[in-house]
């Protein structure tokens, strides 16, 4: 099994990572162990027993500082929540110290044999161990030691952390250019609906027989600046917005001129046109609003785009024609929107569609 496959299995199966975990924190109580049984230090000649224990709860005391840590109060000061991220580590650390000080309460001042070493050993440290625990707590914060050994024994989870999110986003990285590549290719098939252009050309042919030139004229300049627009876009990752909305309107218009009933209602309210957004992103769901809609009496669709600071906002609701009716997957369009939005937008948007058999809807909400 390669790297790429066992940290997919680690990441996307509970099992797995919990596994994950607990033998890391294993070995860490196995190197906590070892490393005060052969240094130099005040603990190694306690006895298996006691420095099992200690070795024991100050392992599990680091893992109850770092799991909050980590994920709870780290992105706190990512999405600048200063205060609470702070505050909540303080806490953490005060929480760490006092578990500190009560382990070595129940561990060293309750077993007689450690006390008596202590005091042959480490006069200081035995005196010390006599203080009161509030006193002890608040000697360890001041002192610095404790935070500064904090700070060595939180950085060793960190760094295996950091490295495999490195290792998962370099992954990604080449997992998104190689679908990017496929969905240029899906998406230029999908860019003009073969059904969208030929009805385009014969609405252009009956506006010429009805001699009504300038109308036909003014169809036949859309249909190129739209097909303009089309073609060359592909090119350009990111559009400004302004212009991706001026094709959403030449696109509408040109629809609507083969419609006979049904009643077209296009909304712009847009507060910030200074945006940019992935080229044609938004035709599919106006496209498949045209193409599913059915042209009777009574028939609508309706277009409500709203553009707010950051946040755009697309509502498409159309008239089901019953013998055209939408699978629930969607065509290829509403397939390469989703994926586009999963590349450009990931967990920063929301797609929802709704179909009561009369109505069908579709909803869009982007933060950019």
């Amino acid at each position: 099994m390669d790297l790429e496959k066992l940290s997919e299995k680690i990441y996307n199966r509970k099992a797995f990572r919990v596994s994950a975990h607990l033998i890391f924190w294993l070995a860490e109580l196995l190197l906590t162990w070892y490393t005060t049984i052969i240094s130099f230090n005040t603990y190694r000649n306690l006895g298996d027993l006691p420095v099992w224990e200690l070795s024991f709860i100050n392992t599990l005391n680091l893992a109850l500082f770092y799991y909050p840590f980590v994920y709870l109060f780290i992105p706190q000061l990512r999405k600048r929540r200063n205060f609470a991220g702070v505050a909540g580590i303080i806490g953490l650390l005060f929480v760490y110290t006092l578990i500190n000080s009560l382990t070595e309460k129940l561990v060293l001042v309750r077993c007689a044999d450690c006390m008596e070493m202590l005091k042959r050993s480490n006069n200081d440290y035995y005196q010390f161990l006599h203080l009161g625990l509030l006193s002890r707590l608040f000697a360890k914060l001041a002192s610095m030691g404790m935070l500064i050994g904090l700070v060595f024994s939180v950085s060793v989870p960190l760094a295996i952390r950091i490295a495999i999110q490195s290792f998962r986003q370099q992954i990604a990285v080449v997992k998104l250019a190689k679908e990017n590549v496929e969905l240029e290719f899906n998406f230029l098939k999908s860019q003009v609906n073969p059904h969208f252009l030929f009805n385009s050309l014969n609405n252009i042919y009956g506006l010429i027989l009805k001699k009504e030139n300038n109308k036909a004229a003014a169809t036949v300049a859309g249909l190129a600046e739209f097909m303009r627009y089309t073609l060359h876009s592909p090119g350009s990752d990111q559009m400004p917005l302004q212009k991706e909305i001026k094709l959403l309107q030449d696109y509408i218009d040109l629809e609507k001129i083969r419609l006979n009933h049904t009643a077209v209602n296009f909304e712009l309210e847009s507060q910030n046109e200074n945006q940019v957004l992935p080229s044609l992103l938004l035709i599919p769901m106006i496209e498949n609003a045209f193409k599913y809609s059915a042209d009777r009496s009574g028939a609508m669709i309706s277009i409500r785009l709203v553009i707010k600071a950051s946040n755009l906002q697309l509502s498409v609701t159309n008239t089901v024609d019953v013998n055209r009716q939408l699978h629930t997957s969607g065509g290829i369009g509403l397939q390469n929107l989703k994926k586009r939005l999963e590349l450009y937008y990931p967990g920063n948007y929301n797609y929802e569609a709704t179909d009561t058999g009369q109505l069908y809807t579709a909803s869009l909400e982007i933060s950019l």
